[in-house]
């Protein structure tokens, strides 16, 4: 009998662990210090994210981006020109009216500055040797005139007039010129003649124009000019237009004084951003400079704002705790199967 008892009390205690039920307690403590303090670190990237959406203006970025595309645009009509004129670099072409016109509407039909609406050429003294769509250039050749004298004088690739602005059809119109010369001929070079364009400029950029996601939606954007014309925008009734007769005179101040980027401004008793930014591809080529405005309502800014302090509450009050009830079931379990 006395070995039988002692065989029973030298067993094993049914593989219990005495040590388990620290285990488990040292968990609880564990996890009731780590979810509420994951909970105040959610709380705080809560405010500090929200605070960061509410404080960043994302519109200079796009400004910037836009102003680069429209540059392209501009650049890439000023590029065609000139191959049009290497064309037309031929004294046996110049000398005939007809294949003048003949060229130059075969090369605007064939899709290469097919947004231009009327076309001429000239002598280096000024005289019209041909041209297509020639009324649409009658009304402004004086200012065609004072392009080929620009080039005459100062040399250059290129010149840009001012916009010819025209308010009532919601117009801006703007002329190009450039010498007539022959392929690797630079403007230091004799030209045969100068090659004048007209083109809409609304039109022209209108569609490389950032627009608002979502039909009728309250942010726009616009291109204007030194003294605040607006040359294309994506609201078409606002094209020219003058900014200062529109309520936008402090975007425009901030334009006259070289100011490029974002800021808020308070238009007719609301709050906006703005994102502005130069257009630099063309100085030096447009008598002065353009400036690209993306302009928003702070609200609609702030709309994903307030969507990440949903999210962030949604984590912070309602699947954290869920998380914190549901660890201490189980471990309310597990420790009382290890008694």
């Amino acid at each position: 009998m006395t070995e039988i008892f002692a065989q029973i009390k030298t067993s094993p205690d049914s593989n219990r662990k005495p040590s388990s039920w620290r285990w488990n307690v040292g968990l609880v403590i564990f996890l009731m210090m780590i979810i509420p303090s994951s909970v105040m670190v959610i709380l705080y990237y809560r405010e500090v994210m929200a605070t960061y959406y509410v404080t960043r203006n994302p519109l200079p970025k796009s400004a910037r981006d836009m102003a680069s595309g429209l540059d392209q645009i501009m650049i890439s009509d000023i590029r065609d020109t000139l191959n049009l004129g290497n064309q037309l670099a031929n004294p046996a072409i110049l000398k005939s009216s007809g294949r003048i016109q003949d060229l130059l509407g075969k090369y605007v039909l064939s899709g290469h500055l097919q947004r231009f609406g009327a076309w001429e050429v000239t002598d280096p003294s000024g005289n019209i040797l041909g041209g297509i769509g020639n009324r649409g250039l009658n009304p402004h050749r004086g200012q065609a005139g004072s392009l080929i004298a620009d080039l005459k004088s100062e040399g250059g690739a290129a010149r840009l007039s001012e916009p010819i602005i025209d308010p009532v059809n919601h117009l801006a119109l703007l002329l190009l010129a450039v010498p007539i010369l022959h392929r690797g001929q630079t403007s230091d070079d004799q030209p045969l003649g100068y090659l004048v364009g007209i083109e809409n400029l609304s039109t022209t950029l209108h569609p490389f124009l950032f627009q608002p996601r979502k039909k009728g939606a309250p942010g726009l954007s616009y291109i204007a000019s030194t003294d605040g014309d607006i040359l294309a925008s994506s609201k078409e009734l606002l094209i020219g237009q003058n900014m200062g007769n529109i309520g936008l005179a402090s975007v425009l101040e901030h334009f006259k004084q070289g100011f490029s980027g974002g800021y808020k401004a308070d238009i007719r008793g609301s709050k906006y951003l703005f994102g502005t930014a130069l257009m630099s591809d063309t100085q030096g080529i447009a008598p002065h400079p353009w400036m690209v405005v993306l302009q928003a309502p702070e609200d609609v800014v702030m709309v994903k704002a307030k969507r990440m302090r949903f999210v962030m509450d949604l984590v912070a009050f309602v699947v954290a705790p869920t998380l914190f009830c549901v660890d201490l079931f189980f471990l309310f379990r597990s420790i009382r199967s290890s008694r």
